[in-house]
């Protein structure tokens, strides 16, 4: 599974979701849940989709997607996600002051702030509104991957930044 590979998912994950079928069709099956699922939240629909692929193949379930605070509140509200990923700088409102509404909407979900703009103040900010996490923008879907796994089984976790700042994620 080429595409798994890009996305985080390891040769021996892919080997041992395919049917014991030779047919090409069946080498091609749908990766399975990891049971982690996450709500995007992005004003940009390209950026949303680029996500949305990157988490789906390495085995998450997307539940839903906002692209303004109304939308995000509902995807929230109605997805009941364990991960939100929330752009920090949107046209309505910015991340940071979308946190309160959408921790109301639905508590015990963990909140990644996903951002172009990695200043240090930015992250201490995205932190103190109550994120767990912080993934700067360019960071591959693999490192993506990796580090919301992290997030969701264990908690708040170093930024993600794109390669070569951080040499954690391969």
């Amino acid at each position: 599974m080429g595409l798994g590979r890009i996305f985080g998912k390891h040769d021996h994950e892919a080997e041992a979701e395919a049917p014991a079928s030779d047919t090409a069709a069946s080498s091609e099956s749908a990766p399975t849940s990891n049971g982690i699922k996450v709500v995007i939240i992005d004003d940009d629909p390209d950026a949303r989709d680029f996500m949305r692929m990157g988490l789906e193949v390495g085995g998450f379930e997307v539940v839903g997607e906002g692209g303004d605070g109304p939308s995000a509140i509902q995807a929230v509200t109605e997805g009941q996600p364990d991960l939100v990923l929330v752009d920090l700088h949107m046209p309505d409102i910015g991340g940071l002051e979308l946190l309160p509404a959408l921790r109301e909407a639905h508590w015990a979900c963990k909140f990644v702030i996903v951002s172009a703009i990695g200043a240090s103040r930015m992250i201490e900010a995205a932190m103190d509104a109550g994120a767990v996490g912080f993934i700067e923008k360019g960071v591959s879907p693999r490192s993506i991957n990796i580090h919301l796994e992290k997030v969701a089984h264990a908690g708040a976790v170093k930024v993600v930044r794109p390669y070569p700042l951080n040499s954690e994620y391969p």
